[in-house]
């Protein structure tokens, strides 16, 4: 798995420098500015502006490599829990994420289909006196068979919603990293649009004290 992680982020290197070469010699406005949206900083080092450039390159280096770490993390963390739900409460591998979710808020399958009983009982028995509306509302929300679970221990239960919990960590600064590169790709269009010779940017008057700030971009 590190292996492969390290695969990615070889050939992810490459590609972002074959790109770089590649703008250094395309100078049309178009060539940069697609350059920046696949490399950001690449517009910025071709039209000379090599510092920004270098910024958003380390930028966009620092969290393209986050990005796929946390991708490897968050598949190996996934892969614990549900292992360790398959152990220590009887969960079969790959169940749909909404049952993980089940497990992580109640300590035993009996214990959520009580809660979801007394709530269909009110609703559908005691307010409505439905009794096939229960019986359908309990046959699709509650475990039975192979579905149930029951944790051997309360402590087994807190280290699985340890478990979850540091999976939506990474997922969130697997987002964070995503973010990040998006918002050098929009930092680096618009930078170099801006220098670029055929983009003009300008304030003119509106109405009678206002200022109006325009961007032209001639094709």
């Amino acid at each position: 798995m590190h292996s492969s992680l390290s695969n990615r982020i070889k050939i992810y290197c490459l590609l972002l420098l074959i790109i770089l070469c590649g703008s250094l010699y395309g100078q049309s406005r178009f060539t940069l500015i697609g350059m920046s949206a696949i490399l950001p900083g690449s517009g910025e080092i071709a039209l000379g502006n090599t510092n920004k450039g270098i910024i958003l390159l380390s930028s966009e280096l620092v969290a393209t490599y986050s990005f796929f770490k946390t991708d490897h993390d968050m598949s190996l963390q996934k892969k614990a829990y549900k292992n360790y739900a398959l152990h220590y409460a009887g969960v079969p591998l790959d169940m749909p994420q909404g049952h993980y979710q089940a497990i992580q808020e109640y300590i035993s399958s009996e214990e959520y289909n009580d809660f979801q009983e007394m709530m269909a009982r009110n609703y559908y028995l005691i307010y409505y006196n439905d009794i096939q509306a229960y019986t359908e509302y309990m046959e699709a929300n509650t475990y039975t068979g192979e579905e149930s679970w029951e944790w051997q221990s309360a402590m087994h239960w807190e280290t699985y919603k340890d478990m979850r919990k540091t999976h939506q960590k990474i997922k969130m600064n697997h987002n964070l990293a995503l973010g990040i590169m998006l918002l050098n790709r929009a930092i680096s269009i618009i930078d170099t649009a801006v220098m670029s010779n055929n983009t003009q940017l300008y304030a003119s008057p509106n109405g009678l004290d206002g200022v109006m700030l325009n961007y032209e971009m001639r094709f």
